[in-house]
């Protein structure tokens, strides 16, 4: 601020801020207005006139290299991955990891390898961003200083011009500029509204460079909250992260161990159950059934019947095979007896 009061102080009466170099200057100012040479005037200040359009350029460059609305951004998406989780509505779980799953095949490692790369671009982008932004801060400084010299300088051209202008209304010239001094006195007025316009802008350019560089400096110290606060602290957050889920998997492991030993349990009861139950029918079924028994004696006293019977058929038909037989050779030998005799006569 006491820049900016120094500032004011000049553009009101600088004669109280001149110290003997700046007096000095000013009367060189003065000697270069000579009026028996026709470009005196037009020269004049034209150097530092020069010299303020290029420190306009320089502000110029400054602000188109300096994008803060990138780095506003660039806090936006930090602040976007802090806040995102995955919102699973058919499983009705919420993740505790700050990112958006992009394939349910994405292991845990690997999803800790993207979350810490992200981790990394971003600290990368705001750190160069953080470089950038106090490069600016020292750039506008010294733009700054520059502008206030030249203000300083434009402002004894003026006060230089403005006393010359006096003296030669006063009829302080050379005596053959007399039929010029009419002209001179309109050019020279000329010069000094243009130096004057120049000073103006000179005067305003120095609390848009001071704001500028406050803009510059807050977004340094923001960017830099963000580095050593934020981005620690979103780094314990992913390790805590990963730990829970490391943990909610344990847990679950252990529960899906335990439901299948609980489940064995009471599938090996179920078949002991069974094969205790099989076994004890299996050894009850070895007992003769006496229904069975008294089937069986049945067909065994039919089978013995039959037996006889065919035996007693059997006898009958060999004992009339016997007579047959008998009749039969009793037969034949009466009829080899009776043919005997009947060739014998």
């Amino acid at each position: 601020m006491a820049d900016l009061d120094l500032f004011r102080g000049l553009s009101v009466n600088s004669e109280l801020y001149m110290n003997d170099e700046d007096k000095a200057m000013l009367q060189s100012n003065k000697e270069l207005l000579d009026i028996s040479k026709a470009n005196s005037i037009t020269i004049y200040g034209a150097d530092i006139q020069k010299k303020m359009a290029d420190l306009s350029e320089m502000m110029i460059k400054s602000i188109g290299e300096t994008n803060v609305d990138e780095i506003g951004e660039v806090i936006d998406k930090t602040v976007e991955y802090l806040e995102k989780t995955d919102d699973n509505e058919e499983d009705k779980e919420k993740s505790f990891l700050p990112w958006k799953k992009k394939s349910k095949t994405l292991t845990l490692q690997n999803r800790y390898d993207i979350i810490s790369q992200n981790v990394e671009k971003i600290e990368r982008s705001l750190e160069d961003h953080q470089i950038r932004l106090m490069k600016d801060t020292a750039m506008l400084d010294q733009i700054y200083r520059m502008n206030q010299e030249y203000f300083k300088q434009v402002d004894l051209k003026i006060e230089a011009a403005k006393n010359k202008l006096a003296s030669i209304k006063a009829g302080e010239y050379p005596s053959e500029c007399a039929d010029i001094i009419p002209d001179i006195i309109d050019r020279l007025e000329r010069k000094i509204i243009e130096l004057e316009t120049t000073k103006t802008i000179s005067l305003q350019q120095a609390p848009q460079i001071r704001m500028l560089q406050a803009n510059a400096v807050a977004m340094a110290d923001k960017l830099q909250s963000t580095l050593y606060t934020v981005i620690p602290l979103w780094k314990n957050q992913i390790v805590i992260a990963f730990g829970t889920e490391h943990t909610r998997a344990a847990i679950a492991a252990d529960k899906k161990l335990t439901d299948m030993s609980n489940q064995l349990l009471i599938k090996n009861a179920q078949n002991l159950k069974m094969l205790t139950i099989e076994t004890q029918r299996a050894r009850d079924d070895n007992n003769i059934d006496p229904k069975a028994l008294g089937e069986a004696n049945k067909i065994l006293i039919e089978s013995l019947d039959d037996i006889s019977r065919i035996q007693q058929e059997g006898k009958l038909k060999r004992y009339q095979a016997e007579q047959e037989l008998t009749k039969i050779d009793a037969e034949m030998k009466g009829r080899l007896l009776l043919a005997s005799n009947n060739s014998s006569l």
